[in-house]
């Protein structure tokens, strides 16, 4: 018995399929995931999206001696991204990338308009260019052609299911992610849609996280040599289904979610609306099982600083993957001269994550030398990350109430053992680095397979554990108190971003 689980990614979308119940890897289909860039802004090509998975569905086909065997297609995703379609089903353009900044005064008008406690209160999230709403005023004010021209909107996975069996729908945890849906009640909220003038008719059905939604049209059956019975469903935003696969518990630990971005995923019986909370643009959300809210604060850069960075040394990205296993060689083995070369590395690439988040954001580095080498600065980089986590970690503990020493790692950094490492002396946590090739994808899988009755049980995932040691911890946390925070708070003076 199979499934195939489709991850659609910032950089990358993956077609995986499983075989149950092991869930194990059968096959996987990569490709980039289409974007048009121009100048600072991105938008996504939904359409060669749509058109290159229909071929890896194809494909997975194939592979499968009974095709019979294959139950469910599930689809998660990225956040906020809208996709618009017409009457006829096409899309239209463009599909602005979530986090593209040109829908920053739409931002501001959406917070001014409904204010930003009424929203935190409602929506469990603040203002923000990312989110779905201001997407939709955008296009509405500089594509409004287009704009009329719509039928219905989706989020992204939205749109890949609703290629899959004619239905818009999207889930409750991409559902949070708009600044449109009230997440107590688990509804769009009318009030706010009438106040943008936005028309309700327009906007997909809420349904269940990885439940059915419909089987897969003929058409598509058709194409890709899929039985008819086939059942599709979104299994929601990506960082959330992927905690599926690591057994993420409520309260005690939290998903660090590596990829293009990073994020800490925290599960709770019920959001935290406060003020205080709300400062600090951490947002709340419909988690992906039923009854839980999830607490989730991303910060735009991680991934993409050693995209960034191979670019800047002009060397392949593998060869930057190289550079931290010999790092991390020397840091276990010699970590004090390691921090005699430590720079203050603020990896602020896209804008900066919480406490202080602003898409304005500026990298800063201070400390370099003549006598700094690449291997230094990569270092300083891959810490300048861990600390910026250390932030973030820092609000959940006060406002949570709560002392999180058991962090659970999905995505790119589990390749990366330099990374773990520092996470575990920075953090001061206990790393559990899951080793799954696409966790995303599985999670998303285990989700739709239990929600559809095909399992019941899991098996527990390979994993490997880092954990902090006292000497190391003790000098970052003196670099991060007497040199990191000081040139942070600096440059958020710089930047006019002060408390």
């Amino acid at each position: 018995m199979y499934i195939i689980s489709i991850d659609v990614g910032t950089t990358n979308t993956k077609v995986c399929l499983y075989q149950l119940p092991e869930f194990q890897l059968a096959e996987v289909v990569k490709f980039a995931t289409p974007q048009v860039v121009k100048g600072t802004e991105t938008d996504l090509d939904a359409e060669q999206l749509w058109g290159n998975i229909l071929k890896a569905l194809q494909k997975l086909s194939d592979a499968v001696e009974d095709v019979q065997q294959i139950k469910q297609i599930t689809v998660s995703s990225f956040g906020q991204a809208v996709v618009l379609q017409d009457s006829e089903e096409k899309v239209i353009p463009p599909t602005i990338a979530w986090f593209d900044p040109r829908t920053k005064a739409e931002a501001q008008e959406a917070k001014e308009v409904i204010g930003e406690e009424r929203l935190y209160e409602v929506a469990g999230i603040n203002s923000h260019s990312n989110h779905s709403l201001t997407k939709l005023l955008w296009l509405k004010r500089h594509e409004n052609t287009a704009f009329k021209r719509m039928h219905i909107w989706t989020c992204m996975s939205g749109f890949i299911a609703s290629r899959l069996t004619g239905v818009f729908a999207t889930d409750w945890s991409l559902a949070s992610r708009t600044m449109l849906f009230n997440i107590t009640k688990k509804v769009w909220d009318n009030k706010f849609i009438e106040t943008f003038e936005l028309d309700i008719e327009t906007f997909p059905h809420v349904v269940e996280s990885g439940a059915r939604i419909a089987n897969i049209k003929e058409s598509v059956s058709e194409k890709t040599g899929l039985p008819k019975n086939v059942t599709v469903s979104i299994a929601g935003h990506d960082h959330m289904a992927g905690s599926i696969s690591t057994g993420l518990q409520k309260k005690t630990e939290i998903l660090n979610s590596t990829g293009t971005t990073e994020g800490l995923l925290l599960i709770a019986d019920k959001p935290n609306l406060s003020s205080g909370f709300r400062k600090f643009l951490i947002s709340n959300g419909c988690y992906v099982m039923e009854s839980t809210y999830s607490i989730y604060g991303s910060m735009p850069t991680a991934g993409q600083s050693f995209s960034w960075i191979s670019k800047i040394f002009n060397k392949d990205i593998t060869e930057i993957g190289r550079l931290c296993g010999e790092i991390y060689q020397k840091y276990t083995s010699d970590f004090r001269s390691m921090v005699e070369a430590i720079q203050v590395f603020i990896p602020h690439l896209r804008g900066s994550g919480p406490p202080i988040r602003s898409t304005s954001s500026k990298v800063m580095i201070y400390g370099l030398t003549d006598q700094s080498t690449d291997n230094d600065i990569l270092f300083s980089m891959v810490a300048g990350l861990c600390f910026e986590l250390k932030q973030l970690k820092g609000v959940y503990e006060q406002y949570l109430d709560s002392e999180i020493n058991r962090i659970k790692v999905i995505g790119p950094a589990v390749k990366n053992p330099l990374w773990l490492q520092l996470k575990a002396d920075i953090l001061q946590a206990e790393i559990i680095a899951f080793e799954e090739e696409e966790a995303v994808a599985k999670g998303a899988a285990m989700l739709s397979a239990r929600k559809q009755g095909l399992v019941d049980t899991f098996q527990e995932a390979e994993v490997k554990t880092y954990t902090p040691k006292e000497e190391r911890v003790k000098i970052l946390q003196d670099f991060y108190q007497n040199s990191y925070l000081p040139v942070y708070n600096l440059k958020n003076h710089l930047e006019g971003k002060d408390d």
